[in-house]
């Protein structure tokens, strides 16, 4: 995809003939052999897996790094393992320990993100969170949960985070980045951003030999995951996600299980030994002495029955006889031996106190008809892995109104080559937003040439992670199922983290509100949106520069969350042109939006100008940068123009009056005194030499 540095070498020219390009002859020698530019050993290159200690490791090392932003520095990580626990959202009290594996004892480490909006507050401003362990969190700011190996087996699931977190950690607050050496910038972001049908929008790999377009090897020529396609994305977008979203990214989840499969079951060669097969759950002591979810450490692992599938032990529907296998007895071990799919124990409590087991299962609906909606549940949520999810997801509450504060929530697992939307629990069944959860899904599709499917399409599964956040908590859940394998060869794991590397970005960018983005986009009115390009703004001799966008009429704008920001740059003497990484310095302002009196056209007809008045001086001159950010009424606010999270720049000239007819005058007389009477001086006092001159010769 990107990740190159324009320091380490120098694009050459192209090299064209009658049979297309070389990598060699358009590209950095370092972009050509995947040479991600943040060093690192092969692990951090992605050309060795990570193990548990070493992806600890590097993300504590990324969290105590100093990022900066504009010479302001900003603390946009900070690390942490499971939660602190006190009394959660379901009135039990939970501590440390609830969160930590039953055999290896450790709890699922993860990262906090974000710059903290407009003053840049970071991870250690904001609200603090005593019961989670963290601070950033901000009542305006989207929250977004990521989280990657539900199954021990599925490494990739954990790269494709990490190369992610990699990202973020490398590129924030950076601008102007040739990614693939080829001398231009931002010029290939992911996905179709400029409509076209083809992927590679600046046709860089299209203009390779043929036998250089399946850099990947997967079949498909230029396609997601080749050298040139989605390379060189906007780094001014990517921290403004940062900066405005509130990131919770955790990359391995059920580690008990993930060391168990690369220590024990398969060992730390797997894609020889174990491929297509591997251990998929945690570590829950199944066995007749493991009745209690207590850890046994006396005991070694039982193959046969231990462990429970996480993804089958949300309570959302947990024990539908689709895709799991549930427990005749808490603890029995029953099914045959490594039974993948156990979703765990039933949970024998009343939960709700009224003398009744089990009445009202989480399925949405008020099954014991007393008014509350699942309150006793028939079991699910039993492991420290699952109660982990289950508490960050609904201790998680900025606004304090009751609810979790993420709205999209995204999951990976391998493999399949699919993207997956809910349901999974029932077939030939849709949810109430299939068409909006369809589109956000073809989206990601697009990026990664997957198929974007309804989970129970591909197996019916229950009690998944996707169906609980969505029917427990109205998010919108997409499972990325990655690669060919669970195990693939290492030599495949950059391609494919860099193939799939688009899709956390998208889930960031329409975080702020999933549905309405999917609305507007379906109905065709956020696409009629633009910006004025430089061409079209006329400067007036004085005054402030109007700056316009044009948003369809049935764009449901908020003028006072929607901005135009701009800067005014200018080289400096050791600049020749204009660099974008100079101007990175340059801090942005905003000026809110007004509506006004006029109409403008869009391509379905008459759109609404949205004006900004931008405070340049007479007497600047430079080049003004500008972009807008435009929010709706519904909170969605991160729609921005240009659409490729670029800027547009305008030329300013000197505007600066020379003053009345009157002053000038008087001006011109002053200056013309002063220099003709200097003048006369001087060929006075040259004539008055001549003549001495002429004295003495005679």
């Amino acid at each position: 995809m990107m990740l190159t540095s324009v320091s380490s070498t120098i694009s050459v020219t192209l090299d064209e003939d009658d049979s297309g390009n070389t990598p060699e002859g358009i590209w950095s020698a370092d972009y050509v052999n995947s040479v991600h530019p943040w060093g690192g050993d092969d692990r951090v290159q992605f050309k060795e897996y990570h193990d548990y200690f070493s992806m600890r490791e590097r993300m504590m090392q990324l969290a105590e790094k100093t990022y900066t932003y504009q010479g302001q520095t900003v603390d946009i990580m900070s690390f942490h393992e499971g939660m602190n626990g006190g009394m959660n959202a379901r009135g039990i009290e939970m501590t440390a320990d609830s969160y930590e594996g039953h055999f290896y004892n450790h709890p699922s480490p993860w990262m906090k993100i974000t710059g903290g909006g407009e003053d840049l507050d970071g991870v250690y401003g904001g609200d603090c969170n005593d019961f989670v362990g963290d601070c950033g969190n901000y009542a305006d700011i989207p929250d977004v949960q990521m989280i990657g190996n539900f199954h021990a087996r599925e490494w990739m699931s954990y790269e494709v985070p990490m190369l992610f977190l990699e990202m973020l950690a490398h590129y924030y607050g950076t601008v102007g980045i040739d990614n693939d050496g080829d001398g231009r910038v931002d010029e290939d972001t992911w996905g179709d951003s400029n409509g076209d049908g083809i992927l590679d929008d600046d046709g860089d790999c299209i203009s390779l030999a043929s036998e250089y377009q399946d850099s990947n090897g997967d079949g498909n020529p230029c396609g997601p995951g080749d050298l040139g396609v989605d390379e060189d994305f906007a780094e001014q977008t990517l921290t403004d996600l940062v900066n405005t979203r509130e990131i919770y990214l955790v990359p391995m989840l059920n580690v008990d299980g993930n060391r168990y499969d690369r220590e024990e079951y398969c060992g730390e060669n797997a894609w020889e030994t174990c491929p297509t097969s591997g251990w998929r759950k945690n570590l829950r002591d199944n066995t007749a002495t493991g009745v209690t979810p207590l850890p046994d450490l006396d005991e070694e692992v039982d193959e046969g029955c231990d462990g429970v599938d996480l993804n089958r032990n949300f309570q959302f529907e947990w024990g539908a006889p689709l895709g799991a296998t549930g427990p005749i007895f808490p603890g029995m071990c029953y099914a045959g031996q490594n039974n993948d799919v156990y979703n765990g124990p039933v949970d024998d409590t009343d939960n709700d106190g009224d003398g009744q087991l089990n009445e009202d299962h989480v399925d949405g609906n008020d099954d014991d008809a007393d008014g509350v909606v699942d309150e006793d549940w028939w079991g699910g949520n039993s492991e420290p892995e699952t109660l982990f999810v289950q508490d960050l997801t609904e201790m998680n509450d900025d606004d304090s109104n009751g609810a979790s504060d993420f709205k999209a929530t995204l999951s990976w697992h391998s493999f399949s080559e699919l993207v997956l939307y809910p349901w999974g629990h029932c077939t030939g069944c849709v949810t109430p937003d299939h068409d909006q959860l369809v589109y956000h899904g073809d989206m990601m599709a697009e990026m990664t040439d997957y198929d974007n499917i309804q989970s129970s399409d591909l197996y019916p599964t229950t009690g998944d992670y996707c169906d609980w956040q969505y029917g427990a908590h109205d998010a919108y859940c997409y499972t990325m199922e990655i690669g060919t394998a669970f195990h693939q060869q290492p030599e495949d794991v950059n391609h494919i983290a860099v193939r799939n590397v688009g899709v956390p970005f998208y889930i960031l960018e329409i975080s702020d509100n999933p549905r309405e983005r999917a609305d507007l986009a379906l109905a065709n009115i956020s696409q009629q949106n633009y910006l004025l390009k430089p061409n079209m703004i006329e400067i007036p001799e004085s005054g402030d520069i109007p700056i316009d966008v044009c948003v369809s009429n049935d764009f449901p704008y908020s003028e006072s969350n929607s901005y135009v920001k701009w800067r005014m740059v200018k080289p400096s003497r050791l600049q020749s042109d204009y660099g974008p990484q100079e101007w990175a310095r340059t801090p942005w302002e905003s000026v809110k939006i007004d509506r006004v009196d006029e109409s403008c056209t869009t391509k379905n007809g008459n759109g609404t100008v949205l004006r900004a008045e931008i405070p340049v001086s007479e007497s600047s001159t430079g080049k003004l940068h500008y972009k807008a950010q435009i929010s709706t009424l519904s909170g969605s606010d991160f729609y921005q123009y240009p659409s490729d999270g670029s800027f547009f720049e305008l030329p300013i000239e000197y505007r600066s009056a020379y003053g009345n007819f009157a002053a000038s005058l008087f001006l011109f007389v002053i200056i013309a005194g002063t220099v003709w009477g200097g003048l006369g001086a001087c060929l006075k006092l040259m004539l008055g030499e001549e003549e001495l001159l002429e004295a003495e010769v005679v």
